[in-house]
């Protein structure tokens, strides 16, 4: 089951960060949820929409299947974009998140 499936709620996701370093765009964030095998994951969205400016991503959930034990589990999100991009926003959907893109230099 992937996140359009799942309700959103299930899962907190905080701490998100869009840097640009030489050659490449990396964005991180922190996500909880309530049981261990959950997974998930940044893609790009196809197409992109109408502004180049602003990368669109897409935050995957994986939910585990079967009966899991409920402790709660934080889980790392990274993706990364290599190439010389001139991206000044990151959108991340659902969510509808818009993080402003930093130098890491």
């Amino acid at each position: 089951m992937e996140a359009s499936d799942a309700a959103p709620t299930q899962g907190k996701c905080r701490d998100w960060k869009a840097q640009r370093g030489p050659g490449v765009l990396v964005v991180d964030g922190w996500c909880t949820y309530p049981s261990a095998g959950w997974m998930t994951e940044l893609r790009e969205v196809e197409p992109q929409g109408s502004d180049p400016k602003d990368l669109l991503l897409e935050r995957i959930t994986t939910v585990p299947e079967g009966y899991q034990p409920p402790v709660v589990r934080g889980i790392e999100v990274h993706f990364e974009k290599v190439g010389d991009f001139e991206y000044e926003t990151v959108t991340i959907m659902p969510d509808g998140l818009t993080l402003e893109v930093i130098d890491a230099t």
